[in-house]
């Protein structure tokens, strides 16, 4: 293969000029009589007296047969056949079944083969510059960058080819005289007769395994070497290639594209119209409970908690809308109890003397489900250690930033809280989450917790259900007020 005579096709055999008279269907590349409109290349080095390339490939009983006389597991050149013509804005169809001999080097390995597509340059003694959608014992539908540049989404946690909606991130490979493999998504090859697309759409492709897309390229680009970049590359040569295992290709046909192939959905096949969500009112002013909110504390009673130590009536006072720690009485605890919430909570650190420092200094805490907490605590200007401090899931995670007011100013945190899930025999099935904004800035982001709050000792988890929210008693006048809840 010259690069001229590569040259002299794309002038004269661009699918859209060729094709021109049977745009409505398929056109047979391979008639199942000869090779007319195909020629063979080595892709590997070869001794002067190496037989015609030509020997590689045979035509019978409408196939295409790879390495037909050859013996197994004697030394064999790789080669490829390749169109004569150029195409552009395609879908090509093959059927290929493998044979039963392998050569050195895969004597051990899977039969492997390809179908190449957007060729445009030759490679002496190897694969020409082109993309590639991988035939493979088993594995069909990968993309190969072969001296070329080319865009898909991978899954970054198992490597393979993914939607973006399925996690998949846009990854380019490719390099001039590389070759760069992505992955698949699924393998749907069959025993026998196998059929493989391609779509190519200007400078994407899609990869299609007997009905099944696995893999989709896009942004494919070739090496200018003369202007030292890459650049779009939307049109090339057809080639089958014969890799060290036997192969037999038929069914060769191409046909013009149209705009169903492998199109964007219409926005609407992607549009959710039920079920319609429940419509909540948010609060008339910042801060204040919305119209689905459960009030735990609205500033007239605390008829809703109760000792957390005996069950007995709480015994924190309540004066001008405010519920204030009485030292010394005990923590107290809503007589509800709950699993995944959003819970506000505004509350009030009292200023102390200079000598009261570290955790005895605006201490008191909130607890989700009784077990895990998110700390109190006057740190404007009181070093601790980062873990206890404010905005801290307590003994676990320091918070991202300390967003607090000083003391005696009113603060809040937006908390919002899924509960640990266990298996039927008390094993953890999923651990417990928190987000936490005070004063309106994110200070836990999603954080996993280790398991129920320690003050000695590592977390851990035992298994509970819905448990009360728990306020703590720390031994100072901390101030609480609205304080309000929504279930998710």
């Amino acid at each position: 293969m010259k690069r001229n005579s590569l040259l002299v096709a794309a002038g004269l055999c661009l699918f859209g000029v060729a094709q021109a008279a049977d745009t409505a269907g398929w056109k047979p590349l391979f008639d199942g009589k000869d090779l007319k409109g195909w020629s063979a290349h080595y892709a590997s080095k070869t001794d002067d007296g190496a037989p015609p390339v030509s020997t590689i490939f045979k035509v019978e009983n409408g196939t295409i047969h790879a390495y037909p006389t050859q013996v197994a597991g004697t030394p064999q050149p790789n080669a490829y056949l390749l169109s004569d013509a150029e195409f552009k804005d395609y879908v090509i169809s093959l059927e290929y079944q493998w044979g039963e001999k392998k050569f050195p080097p895969r004597l051990d390995t899977v039969r492997d083969a390809g179908l190449l597509y957007h060729v445009h340059r030759e490679r002496p003694s190897d694969w020409p510059a082109c993309a590639e959608a991988q035939i493979q014992e088993g594995d069909t539908g990968d993309s190969w960058a072969v001296s070329t540049q080319v865009t898909s989404f991978v899954d970054p946690k198992t490597g393979f080819y993914a939607l973006p909606e399925n996690g998949g991130v846009p990854v380019t490979v490719g390099g001039d005289g590389k070759f760069m493999r992505t992955r698949h998504s699924r393998t749907n090859e069959y025993p026998g007769w196998n059929t493989l697309e391609i779509i190519v759409r200007g400078d994407k492709a899609t990869h299609v395994v007997n009905g099944m897309v696995n893999m989709r390229v896009s942004d494919l680009k070739s090496w200018d070497g003369a202007g030292n970049s890459w650049v779009k590359l939307d049109k090339g040569h057809i080639a089958l290639q014969a890799e060290a295992a036997e192969i037999y290709y038929r069914n060769i046909r191409i046909r013009p594209i149209t705009k169903e192939d492998d199109a964007d959905p219409a926005p609407a096949t992607t549009e959710i119209w039920y079920p319609v969500p429940p419509k909540v009112t948010p609060g008339a002013t910042p801060g204040a409970p919305p119209s689905d909110a459960v009030v735990l504390f609205d500033g007239k009673g605390i008829d809703g908690w109760k000792s957390a130590k005996d069950g007995a009536e709480a015994k924190w006072n309540v004066k001008e809308g405010e519920m204030i720690v009485a030292p010394g009485t005990g923590d107290i605890q809503t007589r509800t109890s709950f699993g995944d919430v959003q819970l506000h909570v505004e509350w009030w650190d009292p200023s102390l003397p200079p000598d009261k420092v570290n955790q005895d200094r605006g201490n008191s805490g909130i607890f989700l489900q009784d077990v895990y907490e998110v700390q109190v605590l006057d740190n404007y200007t009181n070093p601790t250690y980062v873990n206890g401090m404010v905005g801290s899931i307590y003994k676990q995670y320091p918070p991202l930033v300390n967003a607090a007011w000083p003391a005696e100013h009113w603060q809040t945190y937006d908390i919002i809280f899924t509960a640990p899930r266990f298996n039927a025999d008390g094993s953890l099935q999923s651990p417990a989450r928190l987000t936490v904004l005070l004063n309106g800035v994110l200070v836990q982001n999603n954080s996993v917790l280790k398991g129920g709050t320690t003050y000695i000792g590592a977390p851990s988890y035992r298994p509970h259900g819905d448990m009360p929210i728990r306020l703590q008693d720390h031994g100072h006048l901390v101030r609480y007020r609205n304080i309000w809840l929504r279930k998710l």
